[in-house]
């Protein structure tokens, strides 16, 4: 049997939505069966799914080991009082460590370089969600541990939000659902775009595709995406551009600037003619503005360009 305490971050939920994350392996229909039975229970009583859970309440669970496989392990051993060893985790190397910018109880902002993933992978051997599991900061509860409110490209460098407790996690995805976050990122591209403009083509994610292949391709099919770009410098063949997203679809810039017979330098899969080791490309997520979940007042975040990017750009 296993007993996990509820903590403030927990109270307030249902108890069958509770059990749907910390259960991900158990079908709903089999946890509402496990409640009727008192294989799962409340301070020692038989509860019904629509139980507001309290801090301070403990729930029994008579379960398999694999019902909880599921649940990050880190998360597991937390509450089963077990010590979790950093020898126990993949080591984020310090050559590529995530830059703090921002941290409080509920937000983590950090400038990411390129060739570090946000997430797991196959083939990867080192990513954001490893580095967060090394820090000692944030809420880890048997139901949630920091994580990213959303992602960039291995190859892209910048800001990304992180939620470290529950609050500051749903704040942050919902500001992004309710487009009241502002992302301005800088290019590196070969040629010479126009001064400013905007690209408001449809984008296309395609199946299959070799890693040479674009990914996402300009397609009437395809969503709605948007665009703007300004050329703030240029260095013979190549151009600074400072871009501002209006949607958020996958491979976005990346996608837009080889439609427009732009692409990042170093970006082989969308037609660049050059490449860097790792597979990163000149684009940094510069500035990040979003709603603070706990106060609601705008919060902007700046991450300096890299000095790669500093090198092709030139003068610029």
């Amino acid at each position: 049997m296993r007993e996990i305490a509820v903590t403030e971050h927990e109270a307030g939920q249902r108890l069958d939505r509770f059990l749907r994350k910390l259960l991900a392996n158990v079908p709903l229909g089999a946890i509402f069966q496990k409640l009727r039975n008192g294989a799962i229970r409340v301070d020692g009583k038989k509860c019904k799914p629509d139980l507001r859970l309290v801090a301070g309440m403990r729930l029994e669970l008579r379960l398999a080991d694999a019902d909880f496989a599921a649940a990050p392990p880190a998360q597991v051993r937390a509450e089963a009082r077990e010590p979790v060893s950093l020898d126990d985790r993949v080591r984020t190397p310090r050559t590529i460590q995530p830059r703090v910018v921002l941290r409080d109880d509920d937000v983590l902002v950090v400038d990411k370089p390129a060739g570090l993933a946000v997430q797991p992978g196959t083939g990867q051997s080192k990513d954001l969600v490893q580095w967060l599991q090394q820090q000692p900061f944030g809420v880890r509860t048997a139901t949630f541990r920091p994580a990213p409110a959303h992602r960039l490209d291995r190859g892209t460098s910048g800001l990304v939000a992180i939620g470290l407790s529950p609050h500051g996690l749903r704040g942050l995805t919902a500001a992004i659902r309710d487009d009241e976050v502002e992302k301005v990122y800088l290019a590196v591209v070969h040629g010479l775009p126009p001064q400013r403009g905007s690209i408001e083509e449809p984008l296309l994610e395609r199946e299959g595709g070799g890693t040479r292949e674009p990914k996402v391709v300009v397609d009437a099919a395809g969503k709605p995406a948007r665009t703007d770009f300004e050329r703030i410098a240029i260095a013979q063949d190549r151009a600074l551009l400072r871009l501002r997203l209006h949607t958020g679809r996958l491979h976005q810039i990346r996608a837009h600037l080889r439609h427009l017979g732009h692409p990042i330098v170093g970006d082989r899969r969308y037609g660049s003619t050059l490449e860097f080791a790792d597979a990163t490309f000149l684009l940094h997520a510069a500035e990040l503005v979003f709603p603070h979940p706990r106060t609601g007042e705008r919060v902007r975040c700046e991450a300096p360009m890299p000095a790669v990017m500093q090198r092709h750009a030139g003068s610029a």
